[in-house]
């Protein structure tokens, strides 16, 4: 393993002491952002998206709004379920959140995440994967996945440290999980200097996107994670599962016991068209049967909870990953604010950095949930392809991977003081438990043929092997 056999300690120093006046990590970047709480991006198993959609032809300004069109449906077929509302605001290709909105991120969008506020945050999660990788005494090729790149920040960082480590070109290749066009012109700015292209629809290959990074590494863009190529990978999720969409269920006494209901999405008659409402089925709908089937009972993750909401993408996606690190080698971090099993109405919309009725204007603001750690690490480890560590707190995570050494060594290279001041406010947002640094939690997940070694080693740095 060459330059990689070395510990988690000497991994931090190297970064720590890095040549500030290079290009390599010790450098120092600017981001002039705050954070909010909220969701960046979301993903569906939506195909075909190769072509970016069409532009809106003169006199077309007249088209009915995402609202006007929810609304017939609603009248038309009935109420929807809450997941299928989401999808919707966030991806209908004609007026969804994702699909249409062209500045969501930073001051003037509607949220900012971990990875705008400060390059440590990157850095720190690049040296984790090293660290971990150099475990699996691997050395051939490793496909660096991202399940919603936002801007493609994060890559950016990781990026950045992995070539100040030697993972070039010829061993790593970055894979991204996008389903917005808008995001996807975005990342290839950030990554790419602009200079990626689509794929043909005429063209039979998963991606519809491909660039090359400044440093050579090759970067293509997918709808789905299942159209990612199999191989070893390091699989990074930061502020993603938060967007996916989630059914509500409502537990309801009754004669024969207990019965689970679906929270719905409605027509208000008491406002004026179109407006919605939230409503409780009144018999069972084909998703609360099956939920009642198969999590009734399982009070490990229902936790006497009347009211639980659950994501069955999210299923879908954690068992492709489960799957992909137990076939072919890797590990994941997963970044996500969430809890475990303790609340039960997170539901809510954020616009301009203020929260927003989620009912009122679909399609302009932004959607997101809570993640629920414990359905995460069920679905995760369900067919016993993969084991989990976490979920820790960010801001344990950070001081573990010393992240205030990182600081000092940054500050100490930063002659601006409001530069300085910046380094020293982003840090706080990140770590502090009353901001970023609780609320925030990271889950890592390994091959399930590690668990015993897990099981009775703490050799995960930022874990201490909490399951």
């Amino acid at each position: 393993m060459n330059s990689f056999r070395r510990c988690s300690k000497t991994l931090l120093q190297t970064l720590l002491n890095a040549n500030i006046a290079g290009s390599g990590p010790g450098r120092v970047f600017t981001r002039s952002q705050c954070y909010k709480a909220v969701n960046r991006r979301a993903i569906t198993e939506l195909k075909n998206l190769r072509r970016d959609p069409p532009k809106e032809a003169a006199g077309t300004s007249d088209r009915r709004t995402l609202a006007e069109a929810l609304h017939g449906r609603i009248r038309a077929t009935g109420p929807m379920t809450v997941a299928t509302y989401m999808r919707e605001v966030l991806l209908n290709p004609a007026a969804g959140y994702y699909s249409t909105k062209e500045n969501v991120f930073g001051t003037t969008g509607d949220f900012i995440t971990a990875p705008e506020i400060g390059q440590i945050f990157g850095e720190l999660v690049a040296i984790w994967c090293i660290n971990e990788l150099q475990k699996f005494n691997y050395d051939g090729h490793i496909q660096l996945i991202e399940l919603g790149p936002g801007k493609g920040t994060l890559m950016h960082d990781v990026l950045r440290v992995f070539e100040r480590f030697g993972l070039s070109k010829d061993r790593v290749s970055v894979h991204l999980v996008e389903m917005s066009s808008n995001l996807q012109r975005l990342q290839a700015d950030k990554l790419c200097n602009g200079m990626a292209y689509r794929t043909p629809a005429d063209q039979n290959e998963p991606h519809v996107q491909e660039g090359t990074a400044s440093s050579g590494i090759n970067i293509r863009w997918y709808t789905d994670v299942v159209e990612v190529p199999k191989g070893f990978s390091i699989i990074l999720a930061n502020e993603f599962f938060d967007a996916l969409p989630v059914h509500v269920f409502c537990k309801e006494a009754s004669e024969g016991g207990v019965s689970w209901k679906e929270m719905l999405v409605d027509i208000n008659p008491e406002l004026k068209e179109p407006s919605f409402r939230f409503i409780q089925s009144n018999r069972a709908t084909p998703y609360s049967v099956v939920f009642g089937k198969r999590f009734d009972g399982k009070e490990l993750l229902l936790r006497d909870r009347n009211r639980v909401e659950v994501s069955f993408e999210t299923e879908q996606i954690a068992q492709d990953i489960a799957r992909r690190i137990d076939g072919h080698g890797g590990f994941g971090l997963i970044i996500d604010y969430g809890h475990e099993g303790d609340k039960t109405d997170t539901l809510r919309s954020f616009k301009s950095h203020q929260l927003h009725d989620p009912l009122q204007d679909p399609g302009s603001a932004d959607l997101t949930v809570d993640v629920d750690f414990g359905f995460l690490k069920h679905f995760l480890e369900q067919d016993d392809k993969a084991i989990t560590l976490g979920p820790v707190s960010q801001g344990a995570f950070l001081e573990a991977m010393e992240g205030s050494a990182r600081l000092k060594s940054l500050l100490s290279a930063a002659k601006d003081e409001k530069y300085r001041k910046m380094l020293s406010d982003g840090y706080d947002e990140l770590t502090n438990p009353s901001k970023m640094g609780e609320r925030f939690k990271l889950l890592s997940v390994f091959p399930s043929t590690l668990k015993e070694f897990l099981k009775t080693s703490n050799k995960v740095v930022g874990f201490d092997c909490k399951k």
